[in-house]
This record gives C-alpha cells, sequence and structure tokens, in this order.
C-alpha cells in the first residue's frame, strides 16, 4: 500500500513526532522510510498508522484512479485554470467542491502535492478563517523537500496571497517576488503569466510602489483584454486607478475607475460595485471633497444587504471623513457601528480595521484618549508589520501626550513615529529622506 505521502503531510499537518506515531506500531526509522516511499508496509501497519492520524484506511481499498494519475493532474490544473482566469467565488466554490469530492490517497505523491496546493489556493480565494490557513500553510511547508519546481512556484504563490489576504505587505512581497524569479524556469501558460503579474502588481499597490505596480498591471491588463476576460480588465481598471491616485494623477484615476464601473454595469459584474464605489470615494478624499468621498463610501457601505469586509473598510474611511471634519458625534457614531460590524464577521484578518476604529473612538470620546487602546493597538500593528498604521498612530497618540504634558512620552512616540515611517518607506539611511 502506497501510503508514505499521505501519512507524512497528515503527521505535519497535526505537528505530531515520527517518534508519537510510530509508538507501538513500528520503529521511527521504519516510518521514515515509509513516509519517503521508499518502502511499502504492510496492510496491517499501514491501517495502524492511518488510524493513529484519524484518516479512514478503506479509503485506500475503495475503487481507485477512476482517472490514471495523468489524467487526474489534468484534471486538477485544468480546475485551477478556469478559477484563476474566470475569478468568481461561486464558480470556486463548485470546482472545489469537484475535487474534494474526489479520493486523492490513492494518486501518487506528486499529484498529491499539487492537488493539496491547488485545494488549499481555492480555500485562500473564498476567504474564511485565516487561522486554520495558517495551521495548513504551516503543515505544507513541511512537505517542500519534496516538492517539484513548479509545486514550489505554486507554494510562493499561496504563501504570498496568504500574507496579501493577512494584511503582511512585506512577506507577501517576498514569496511573490521569490514567484517571479522562478518563473522564467518554468513553461507557465501565458495566463498564469498574467495572473502573476496582477497579484505582484496589487501587492506593490498597496504597499505604495507605484512604478512597479503600474507595470505588472499593464502586463496583465494587456493579457487579459486580448481574451476578452471582461472581470479581470475591470480588475485591472480598479487597480490602475489607484496607481494614477497615487501618482497624483486625479482625473486619469477617476477615468480608470469609471470604466471599471462601465464594464461593471455592462457585463453584469456587479460584486465589484462595492469595490469600485469604495474606491472612487478614496479619490474624492485624496482630493478634499469630503461630501463626495463620504456620498460614495455610504453607496459602497449600502450596495451589500449581508455583512461584508468591504464594508467594514468602506465604515473605517467615512469615520476618517468625519475625523477630518471634526465632527464628534458622527464620527463616534460609526465608530461603534464598525466596532459592531467587525464583531459580527468574526473575521480575524480585519482585525486592522478594529484596532483603528477603537483608537477614533477612544481619542474622540467623552474622557478623551485611553491609553490601553492606544498601546493595545500599536502593539497589533507592529507584531503584523502595519508599519505605515504604527506611524500614524504613534503621531496621533504623541500628540496627545503632549496635549497632557507628557513632554518625555510625547518624544519617545514621535520617535517612534519618525522610524517606522521610515521603514515604511524603506528608507535606511538618513541622506535618503
Amino acid at each position: 500500500m502506497k501510503v508514505g505521502h499521505v501519512i507524512r503531510s497528515e503527521r505535519i499537518r497535526q505537528d505530531m513526532k515520527q517518534i508519537v506515531l510510530a509508538k507501538g506500531i513500528c520503529t521511527p526509522s521504519y516510518l521514515s522510510k515509509i513516509e519517503r516511499n521508499l518502502i511499502h508496509p504492510s496492510d496491517d501497519v499501514a491501517e495502524l498508522l492511518l488510524e493513529r492520524l484519524g484518516i479512514d484506511a478503506t479509503k485506500f481499498h475503495e475503487p481507485d484512479h477512476i482517472n490514471s494519475d495523468k489524467e487526474f493532474m489534468e484534471l486538477i490544473l485544468a480546475s485551477y485554470r478556469m478559477v484563476i482566469t474566470k475569478k468568481d467565488k461561486t464558480y470556486t466554490k463548485q470546482q472545489l467542491d469537484m475535487l474534494m469530492a474526489i479520493n486523492p490517497l490513492s494518486y501518487d505523491d506528486s499529484v498529491y502535492y499539487t492537488y493539496l496546493l491547488v485545494t488549499f489556493r481555492f480555500r485562500l480565494i473564498l476567504g474564511g478563517d485565516l487561522e486554520e490557513r495558517k495551521i495548513e500553510l504551516d503543515a505544507v511547508d513541511g512537505l517542500t523537500s519534496y516538492f517539484d519546481e513548479f509545486q514550489m512556484y505554486l507554494f510562493n504563490i499561496n504563501r504570498g496571497l496568504f500574507y496579501y489576504v493577512s494584511g503582511i505587505l512585506v512577506k507577501s512581497i517576498h514569496y511573490f517576488e521569490a514567484a517571479f524569479e522562478t518563473m522564467n524556469n518554468l513553461s507557465l501558460d501565458d495566463w498564469e503569466v498574467a495572473e502573476l503579474h496582477y497579484m505582484i502588481g496589487i501587492t506593490y499597490v498597496a504597499d505604495n510602489r507605484t512604478l512597479h505596480s503600474r507595470e505588472h498591471v499593464q502586463k496583465a491588463l494587456s493579457y487579459f483584454s486580448s481574451q476578452f476576460l471582461m472581470g479581470r480588465v475591470m480588475d485591472c481598471y480598479i487597480i490602475m486607478g489607484v496607481v494614477h491616485k497615487q501618482s497624483r494623477n486625479f482625473d486619469e484615476s477617476l477615468n480608470a475607475y469609471l470604466k471599471a464601473r462601465q464594464i461593471c454595469e455592462e457585463f453584469g459584474l456587479n460584486s465589484n460595485l462595492e469595490l469600485i464605489l469604495h474606491n472612487i470615494g478614496a479619490l474624492y478624499g485624496v482630493i478634499g471633497d469630503r461630501e463626495k468621498a463620504i456620498k460614495s463610501f455610504k453607496e459602497s457601505y449600502e450596495y451589500n444587504s449581508h455583512l461584508t469586509n468591504g464594508q467594514l473598510l468602506s465604515i473605517l474611511c467615512i469615520a476618517m471623513e468625519y475625523s477630518k471634519l471634526k465632527n464628534k458625534k458622527l464620527i463616534l457614531e460609526w465608530c461603534e457601528k464598525g466596532i459592531k460590524h467587525y464583531e459580527l464577521l468574526e473575521n480575524e484578518g480585519q482585525a486592522s480595521y478594529y484596532h483603528q476604529l477603537s483608537f477614533m473612538k477612544s481619542m474622540y470620546s467623552e474622557n478623551g484618549l485611553c491609553e490601553d487602546i492606544a498601546k493595545t493597538s500599536l502593539v497589533y500593528f507592529k507584531e503584523n508589520l502595519h508599519y505605515e498604521l504604527v506611524s500614524k498612530y504613534s503621531i496621533a497618540l504623541a500628540n496627545w501626550y503632549f496635549e497632557n504634558k507628557k513632554y518625555k512620552l510625547s518624544a519617545t512616540l514621535y520617535e517612534e513615529a519618525h522610524k517606522y515611517g521610515n521603514i515604511y518607506r524603506n528608507i535606511t539611511e538618513w541622506e535618503d529622506l
């Protein structure tokens, strides 16, 4: 029974030592050989190991190879291609369910690893509990010494995407760039190259690397346009709107967003309208048109009748706009709304918004800023590498200390703000300021 790769994968996922799994069944050295598929254990030994891992051993005896290894690999990769190019969550869920309904245990190790990587990618796209995804990612990390070059590429893409949705851009960029470096060594299809350009582009734009982002997104846009993949074309126009905004080309930014909105409405891609409205609001916010900014953010917030992560961001932005107008009543009202929204979402990946709303609510409350809330927020931002937010909220706390004549603490926080602002902008020498 060829089960070594399955046993190894599940043991690592459960963070179980070989000596623990092997106890009373076989020696750890024998288990090591099983896991590397150097030897095939007897059915009795295999079943005992699988039972200890909580895997139903009968699945290995069920009729298998409805498809051959080659055919199953082709099915996985075809599903992967369609999910990435369509970028539709309903379709992604259908494809994930289809793959999960197939018993992967009897296929060879290379097919099995690709299956794990692709199904993990689908779960990332669908969202959900990031803690669960982190456990899965760490488990797969323990298998990388057995991956071929393409599987390592897929794994770096998964890591880049995981850290992007987690808001840890430093790590996200690192892994996407690692994937990009190996791209030329692989025979990737044009669609996959375009997708990689798009992912690097959105990560760069989130990190304010405008020129790099524009180059990658333009390449993605060129391919998606040529293939008439209008949903992906719309995605690229949204990112180009952000790029132009960061470059302060406000007219071009608005035109890009309006093109995205036109595609959205003409092709019935309404799931993206919330995001487009939000980005238009953000543009008006930068221009300084508070009325139009708040109007667009509210349209974005009200677009969906059910809770979304995008709604939470729109709530934060509305609170920020009212903060600029110094309207305490409405600041507190929207902060409260945002905190309740976060609690109902139960999504730890949105904790950054929660801490910002809590900080702002405290800052504008009757009793003034609460140091404990402020410090807790700063610790969270540091631990999650949100250096721009560390700088921003350190300034707010420093200002509060100064107003309350706590000059030494104020000076320390201003230094922190300066330090983390430079880290965020990748400035390491004073000559580069």
